[in-house]
């Protein structure tokens, strides 16, 4: 009994002592481990690249249709029929409305009459005119025969051969006092001619105006687009003192928005932009500045500046609220890093970049900053792999480990 105690004594100090040594062992290990481990800061890294950077601002404005149009007549009369409904669809050209037109009628036959009356006066007086060129061509005629005959009668009264009554029927017979008459005869007819012309030029105008007033009791569309104003009934006596109906054009609208001086000049015509209408649609579509006011508006001081829009469903409708959004102070083909990569140190702008597996601390000059990317001018190349998490951890040379990013 006492042996078997013994053996069990010695059997458990001897696994005691195995135990003991492989927990040595163990602990030996774990500090080897210790000793072998390195040294490094976890950072993340991007790869500076080449982009467009630029300030990205949002502005508001209103939808505004690109045409609405106020019809107004150009005759006066009673409405006998209106021939669209207010919110219809037309096209140019389509009857609106029209106005009694039996008065207008008589006018325009009473002007009618009046060319008629006018182009026989002008054929009257081109008669007397022709009547008169002829007779005084005529007596031309006559007169030159007539002073022929006196230098005769002259010559056979030097000889005794006529007496002196004859002589002197000669020479009233060849006195130029009858072409100074018939001269002025034709120029009478003339004036009379010109005076008959100008009657018939103003009858066709008064002939015109009449047509054209007989045209304009069918009042038309002057463009395609809603009828969104109707102030007309049948019955109604219309004047050209105020709007009748209201054409809208919504195929095309376009959202004006009102700029402070300071930032008009920084706005171009053709410049890019993204346009959302959160009444018709939920996402920004594309669109470019169409226009920008030279002047201020008088009442807001503001610039206006228009962005166009295709409407073709119809759904943006005038009036509704749009958003504009644009960049400001663009540079284009500039080497862009992360804004939280740049630090400020003793004054100086530095990032650190990795080579290999150390930092390298570098000093570089900067551009536009968005807040969220920034302009690097000078410092580092296209490519370079810039820390942008742990960048306030790592000293210059430092041992670094890439644990995310490039």
């Amino acid at each position: 009994m006492v042996k078997r105690f013994r053996h069990s004594i010695l059997l458990t100090i001897i696994l005691m002592g195995i135990v003991g040594l492989l927990s040595g062992c163990s602990n030996t290990a774990e500090e080897a481990d210790v000793e072998v481990e390195e040294d490094y800061t976890p950072v993340e890294v991007a790869s500076a690249s080449v982009d467009t950077i630029a300030n990205e601002i949002t502005l508001n404005g209103k939808v505004v249709a690109n045409e609405e149009i106020m019809v107004i007549p150009k005759a006066v009369g009673i409405v006998t029929s209106v021939d669209v409904e207010l919110g219809d669809v037309v096209e140019e050209g389509t009857t609106l409305f029209t106005i009694e037109k039996d008065d207008i009628s008589k006018g325009v036959e009473q002007a009618a009459n009046a060319v008629e009356l006018a182009k026989k006066s002008v054929a009257q007086a081109e008669n007397n005119i022709n009547t008169a060129k002829l007779n005084f061509e005529l007596n031309v005629e006559k007169i030159e025969n007539a002073q022929l005959n006196l230098e005769r009668t002259k010559k056979l009264f030097e000889e005794g051969a006529v007496s002196k009554s004859q002589l002197e029927q000669a020479e009233l017979a060849a006195s130029d006092k009858n072409i100074d008459v018939l001269e002025v005869q034709l120029n009478q007819a003339e004036i009379s001619y010109e005076q008959a012309l100008n009657q018939l030029r103003q009858a066709e105008i008064s002939y015109e105006q009449a047509s054209s007033g007989l045209d304009n009791t069918v009042v038309t569309a002057p463009i395609s687009g809603i009828v969104s104003t109707l102030n007309v009934k049948q019955g109604q006596i219309v004047t050209n003192s105020q709007a009748a109906a209201t054409i809208v054009d919504k195929d095309k609208v376009y959202i004006q928005l009102n700029v402070v001086e300071n930032m008009v000049n920084r706005l171009e015509v053709g410049q890019e932009v993204e346009v959302n209408v959160s009444a018709a649609f939920d996402n920004y579509v594309s669109s470019t500045i169409s226009y920008i006011s030279p002047t201020a508006d008088v009442r807001s001081q503001l610039y206006p500046v228009r962005v166009y829009l295709d409407n073709v469903d119809n759904n943006i409708r005038p009036g509704m609220n749009g958003k504009v959004k644009l960049n400001m102070d663009q540079v284009d083909s500039a080497i862009v890093v992360k804004s939280n990569a740049v630090l400020d140190r003793d004054g100086k702008k530095i990032v650190y970049v990795v080579d290999g597996d150390v930092a390298v601390e570098k000093e570089v000059t900067v551009g536009l900053d968005t807040g969220e990317y920034i302009e690097i001018k000078t410092g580092i190349s296209e490519g370079e792999k810039v820390i942008v998490e742990g960048q306030h951890y790592v000293k210059n040379d430092g041992k670094v480990k890439v644990v995310r990013g490039e």
